[in-house]
């Protein structure tokens, strides 16, 4: 999802509102106030959701398709919906895929959201952190061809293609 949305953002050149931006929009976007009664409602929920007073240049790309800025809108609320994981945590989860898919409007998008929602400069030092390393190590597995050779799932059979591991093979 957060993928996807960053790569109509970034691809439309879609200026992040909420910070600065020089990025000009490829497109022209539906002013929010122009749409019929489902779509402002829609908008609304977006509003609050993210507490701004415009609704982000990514929704209202997509209300060029109410159906379809519904279902994804739809899709969103339950994605990100307090579940075993909290709001704050998605919000972390989709600023590092925003870093590790390079874009600007997801990291400035998902990085505004995770600090209104608490959010610290230490806890972004590691955040940052954690991207950094996992995206270095996985660069160098993907360079050196390598397979994983661990379980899949802790004490359970190994995905390594030499076959099967033995628990002392684990050790």
């Amino acid at each position: 999802m957060t993928h996807a949305l960053n790569t109509v953002a970034d691809g439309l050149r879609l200026p992040a509102e909420f910070s600065a931006s020089l990025r000009h929009p490829l497109v022209p976007l539906p002013d929010p106030g122009d749409g019929e009664a489902d779509l402002k409602t829609v908008f609304d929920e977006i509003r609050d959701f993210y507490a701004v007073e415009r609704v982000p240049a990514v929704f209202r790309w997509m209300a060029r398709d109410p159906g379809f800025l519904q279902s994804y809108w739809q899709a969103t609320r339950a994605a990100f919906a307090d579940r075993t994981l909290d709001r704050v945590t998605k919000e972390i989860l989709a600023f590092a895929a925003s870093m590790t898919a390079k874009s600007d409007y997801g990291v400035d998008f998902h990085l505004r959201e995770a600090r209104r929602l608490g959010l610290s400069d230490r806890g972004l030092t590691e955040a940052v952190e954690v991207v950094h390393l996992f995206n270095t190590v996985t660069k160098i597995a993907d360079t050196l061809g390598l397979k994983p050779d661990f379980p899949a799932r802790p004490n359970g059979p190994s995905t390594s293609p030499d076959g099967p591991s033995t628990s002392s093979e684990r050790v």
